[in-house]
């Protein structure tokens, strides 16, 4: 191509530059089926959810559902950080998970702190296996305010009654957002905590490891 606006030095390289980029300019292409999950080519979905930050994604998922979940992504983000999200997350995986916060418990927890009561029983099925555990955990970590902190109980069901909790969620499971701050809202500053700043918690869930 020689309508360019290169200076007469320009070397080979530079000339082979414009040259090729000049030519994309000629590819028939509408960003705005690009941008858009019904129309957008299959192949480009993962580049549009990234785009879109969706915070689920799969590459087994079946095409229909990957642009179900970009389509969504604008309502998710909308709501995200508040307890509507977690409870759409929640009731995504099973009916029967229940999002209880610290002043819903008796006697009243810490601050913005919640727990995640996932019902099993004595016939096992998914609920009982860890990968379904930390399936939920890393959804509900995208979407739960930064500051909150919170446990998955696994509450053992016996003739239609909870009985005591039959594990407390594993630190790891807990929060990725990073480092929590140390300040009045922060109410682990006397615990031990992980490197994603959530306190260790005790065997039995008996409590959190103190750092002192």
């Amino acid at each position: 191509m020689t309508d360019n606006l290169l200076p007469v030095n320009a070397t080979p390289l530079e000339r082979a530059i414009s040259d090729a980029t000049g030519r994309v300019g000629e590819i028939p292409v509408n960003p705005h089926d690009l941008w858009n999950p019904v129309t957008c080519p299959a192949h480009l979905l993962p580049w549009l959810a990234w785009g879109l930050s969706v915070d689920r994604w799969s590459g087994n998922w079946s095409e229909a559902r990957k642009r179900t979940e970009i389509a969504a992504s604008i309502k998710s983000h909308r709501v995200k950080g508040s307890r509507a999200s977690i409870e759409d997350v929640l009731a995504r995986y099973d009916e029967l998970l229940e999002l209880v916060e610290w002043f819903e418990t008796l006697p009243a927890g810490m601050p913005h702190t919640f727990e995640i009561h996932l019902p099993i029983d004595g016939n096992g099925g998914e609920r009982v296996t860890r990968e379904f555990a930390e399936a939920i955990v890393r959804e509900v970590v995208s979407v739960k305010p930064a500051r909150s902190h919170f446990e998955l109980l696994q509450m053992m069901t016996a003739t239609g009654t909870l009985c005591v909790p039959a594990a407390a969620m594993m630190t790891g499971f807990l929060r990725m957002e990073g480092p929590a701050q140390d300040d009045d809202s922060q109410p682990w500053a006397d615990f031990l905590q992980t490197e994603n700043g959530e306190p260790f918690v005790l065997e039995g869930s008996a409590g959190y490891l103190e750092s002192a």
